[in-house]
């Protein structure tokens, strides 16, 4: 049970992360337009091209030297991993919401926080649900990273405890069968219930 809610506020701390940071990040790139918004999104599209395993050593030494090789760095990790495929989701959507819609809002007195959250985030419901359902998937079924990570006996997530259930000498697969159950159903059932949205949202966002 404790590697069920180890896993569990893992990806819903990670995701929630992701999505504040990515739609804002992407707001900002879309509705300033310049050779430095040009160049930080391009920036971000590239990191979706390096490979995990070029920065994997590296990325454990710094966080290793940083005393974070636990639950808030692999969060830290993932917001830094996931950003970049979520931030080319929503700048794709938002640059299909005209921007008469924030200078409309800013006359009538808002401030730029106000626009976002209150006017143009409602209107990425479809996208925030696809950018939700897609990391859930990756975080919550992710074996590498959490292996690198989480060294502690009570920090382990499904995944990782699913290995413990294969030894060199026995195999349990009765417990290995109802881990495999309890990682696959969440994410089973929030694409049930999504994937329209989810279909929507990536349509839209690769396309505009």
């Amino acid at each position: 049970m404790k590697t069920f809610f180890n896993s569990l506020l893992i990806t819903i701390v990670s995701v929630s992360i992701i999505i504040i940071f990515s739609s804002m990040a992407a707001y900002a790139l879309s509705r300033r337009k310049g050779k430095m918004s040009s160049l930080l999104f391009f920036i971000f599209v590239g990191a979706m091209l390096i490979p995990f395993q070029s920065v994997m050593i590296p990325l454990i030494y710094i966080f290793g030297q940083m005393d974070m090789l636990n639950r808030i760095g692999l969060i830290f990790m993932y917001l830094g991993f996931g950003c970049s495929l979520s931030i080319f989701l929503y700048h794709g959507t938002l640059n299909g919401i005209p921007k008469s819609l924030d200078e409309a809002a800013i006359i009538d007195g808002a401030n730029r926080f106000q626009v976002f959250w209150h006017i143009i985030f409602p209107m990425l419901k479809p996208i925030t649900v696809t950018v939700a359902i897609l990391n859930t998937i990756w975080i919550w079924n992710d074996y590498l990273l959490p292996s690198l990570v989480i060294n502690k006996e009570g920090m382990h997530t499904i995944p990782l405890k699913m290995f413990f259930f294969f030894g060199e000498y026995t195999k349990q697969w009765h417990l290995a069968l109802a881990g495999l159950t309890i990682a696959i159903l969440p994410v089973i059932i929030g694409y049930f219930f999504a994937q329209k949205q989810i279909i929507k949202g990536v349509s839209e966002g690769a396309v505009k």
